[in-house]
């Protein structure tokens, strides 16, 4: 009678567990042991969260603090880690006013532990995000390595609405790049034709399909010929509508995980759709893979990249788009270099930051932003080291370590010879730290940080769900 009860109890044990996390949250797990962390891109240097087994009363214990990525991964065999977005404000406010100070610690004042508060904090919008940046110029390489995915790993049972960052970071893209197809003009070209004519002949004539679907069915004016023909219905116009109908689908169930892009993305489906209605969606996706790709027709590369991940992120099934819980394979989002872009496009909007590069490079140093900016109190086009921070969580202090860093770079000789004759050796070259805030009403104003020379912060207003 007893045995049947605890049978059940041990099979529920033996199912996954789904540790849910927000960036730079701590969290204690019983009865787990870590044998190694998970990295981004299996880069060593990129941890996705850091973790210390412990033993407390003989019970085995995983301290897991999750760093700057957000996604789904597997820990262990029974454990999964799901980090979100969620944004400490009360840290962000901390930081904020208590800059100049550099005694101040920021974790004390700004700690929470209970689940209401954790569940309570707003959560990033990066769909959002993402819809900016791909406004960018060469945006499409930018975003594909904000993203790893992780194939060749089981895949995870998630809820699709809650869970689920991996389909409309896709489908964004996608939609995005086919923009740019439409604008710029469908791709022609030469595809097989096969057709039953009659009374005509035109290309190859197939003898066995004529001789067993017409001759022998007494229709002895017609002839199977397979041809090629000129057009937009080739291979990839209809592997590319193939995946619109996917992403349709997924875009018509999930109103409510785009709702801050809805309207901007039907609009653009629209815009897609018209250009696609003549086209018939391909049947064999095997087919795509015979195709070459034309150097001028760059954005079909990389659309038919995305429309195989897409395909590949539903199983291939049309009727998996649109379900509650879904199976995803691991993957991990590069938070941190998501908010640099977001910051680039923000910068390039304002008139003062017009003249700034992305992503200055020199003896292995590498500089967010590096240019020209208008200062009304010095002038226009002062010379500006920039570096963005995404910084949600902070030790003792060690935000005035970024301070000296971005200093440090300013003083590179590299630095001096960019700029040439718009900066002496004798000058002190501006620097610009910017942070993440959700204060609307300090966004982009610039000030400078007293307790530092020619350094200066700024707000960029994360989009908040």
């Amino acid at each position: 009678m007893n045995q049947q009860p605890q049978k059940s109890k041990i099979l529920n044990n033996a199912l996954p567990k789904l540790i849910r996390l927000y960036e730079h949250w701590e969290h204690i797990e019983e009865f787990l042991e870590i044998e190694k962390s998970l990295y981004f891109r299996k880069d060593n240097r990129c941890s996705v969260f850091q973790y210390e087994n412990i033993k407390e009363n003989n019970i085995e214990k995983c301290k897991i603090k999750a760093n700057y990525y957000i996604g789904v991964g597997t820990i262990s065999n029974n454990h999964h880690i799901f980090v979100s977005p969620k944004v400490n404000n009360k840290l962000l406010e901390s930081i904020q006013e208590n800059l100049d100070d550099v005694d101040v610690d920021h974790t004390a004042k700004a700690k929470i532990e209970s689940k209401e508060e954790v569940n309570s904090l707003p959560e990033v919008d990066v769909v959002k995000m993402l819809s900016e940046i791909i406004k960018l110029p060469d945006a499409t390489k930018e975003i594909s390595d904000l993203l790893d995915i992780d194939w060749d790993a089981p895949e995870i049972e998630v809820e699709h609405l809650d869970n689920d960052y991996l389909s409309p970071f896709l489908v964004v893209q996608f939609i995005h790049l086919m923009k740019t197809i439409v604008k710029k003009g469908l791709k022609k070209s030469y595809y097989t034709v096969e057709e039953n004519l009659n009374s005509r002949i035109k290309g190859k004539i197939l003898v066995p399909k004529t001789i067993k679907l017409n001759h022998l069915r007494n229709k002895v004016t017609n002839t199977f010929c397979k041809y090629q023909e000129l057009g937009f219905n080739s291979i990839e116009n209809r592997f590319l509508k193939k995946v619109l109908e996917f992403v349709n689908n997924y875009l018509s169930t999930n109103k409510e995980l785009l709702s801050s892009v809805n309207s901007e993305i039907r609009n653009s489906i629209n815009y897609i759709s018209s250009a696609f209605e003549l086209i018939s969606p391909l049947e064999n996706i095997k087919e795509i893979k015979s195709v070459k790709h034309n150097k001028f027709y760059k954005e079909y590369k990389d659309a038919i990249h995305l429309g195989e991940l897409i395909l590949k992120n539903f199983s291939y099934s049309i009727t998996k788009s649109n379900i509650a819980r879904k199976k995803t394979p691991p993957y991990w989002i590069d938070m941190s270099r998501l908010f640099e872009l977001y910051a680039y496009k923000r910068l390039l909007e304002n008139e003062a930051y017009r003249k700034i590069k992305y992503h200055w490079k020199t003896f292995g140093n590498e500089v967010d932003f590096l240019g020209f900016y208008n200062n009304p109190e010095k002038g226009n086009e002062i010379p500006i080291i920039i570096d963005a921070k995404y910084k949600l969580h902070y030790e003792n202090s060690k935000e005035h370590q970024d301070m000296r860093q971005v200093a440090g770079y300013a003083r590179l000789k590299k630095v001096y010879h960019h700029f040439s004759n718009k900066v002496k050796n004798s000058d002190i070259i501006d620097c610009l730290i910017i942070y993440p805030t959700l204060n609307n009403e300090t966004e982009l104003q610039i000030s400078e940080i007293k307790a530092y020379q020619n350094i200066y912060k700024m707000g960029i207003c994360l989009p908040i769900k």
